[in-house]
């Protein structure tokens, strides 16, 4: 069947986020709106209950993104060590900060709701990623708090600014020589960017199976709600936390 096109007529000021973001996606606008209406389309299926008109968010990006760069191989460790990027993640004052309990509370419901083992609130930073809450975490990685980025699936949330759902990380072609799937049995995964109101993705809240799991569309929905909500309780801190956040600038390099 031949393609279909129509006319969607916009603002300036939507138009000029949309080039913006579809600028950092490397794709055009377009490529960016068809994505948008197809993951919108999942999200929908799946809270309706609709076997049919249910996809995953794996079977929706490998529709439409078929030949896209989504990951950029040398350009992803520039945008992890982007210095604006992790000024607003310290700025967050939860970079080795004491446990806050409400947002372990947070990962708790999010691991209950999608009946998942393991749900975390991911902070990547330039070569680390740390843990601000945690639910499931086994040892010795609950106690440690952080893993280095061989360990972490989180960063290619932060790298595509965009979930990232797969199905076994032992097939995946990004992750499966990753180390969290030999050392923390992390076998499914789905994670969604957490990112600031100036923009900037510092993290992923995520959920962890020790199995093959297929994510629905509904659940990563779920899952970008909780973020939502991670989000705006960090807004509220305002970086004014026991071990401010100036002097976690300056130690970024702190094991």
């Amino acid at each position: 069947m031949g393609l279909k096109a129509t006319t969607i007529r916009v603002s300036p000021d939507l138009w000029e986020l949309l080039e913006r973001e579809a600028a950092r996606q490397e794709v055009s606008v377009a490529q960016f709106v068809r994505d948008a209406a197809l993951l919108r389309v999942g999200q929908l299926a799946g809270a309706r209950g609709d076997g049919e008109g249910l996809m995953t968010i794996e079977e929706l990006a490998a529709r439409s993104t078929q030949g896209r760069r989504r990951f950029s191989g040398n350009g992803d460790q520039d945008i992890l060590t982007d210095g604006e990027r992790l000024k607003a993640l310290h700025r967050t004052g939860l970079v080795d900060a004491p446990t806050d309990p409400a947002l372990d509370r947070l990962t708790k419901l999010a691991a209950n709701a999608l009946d998942a083992p393991v749900a975390l609130l991911t902070l990547v930073d330039k070569d680390r990623q740390v843990f601000a809450a945690a639910y499931g975490l086994e040892e010795p990685w609950a106690s440690e708090g952080q893993t280095g980025l061989l360990h972490s699936l989180c960063q290619h949330v932060v790298v595509s600014v965009e979930p990232f759902v797969c199905t076994d990380a032992r097939e995946h072609h990004l992750v499966r020589d990753n180390l969290a799937i030999r050392d923390l049995n992390v076998i499914s995964y789905a994670g969604v960017p957490l990112t600031t109101e100036d923009g900037h993705t510092i993290g992923s809240f995520c959920v962890i199976e020790h199995k093959p799991r297929r994510w629905t569309s509904h659940e990563v929905a779920v899952l970008g709600d909780f973020a939502a909500s991670v989000m705006a309780h960090v807004a509220t801190l305002g970086g004014d936390r026991t071990g401010g956040h100036a002097a976690a600038v300056q130690d970024t390099d702190r094991r």
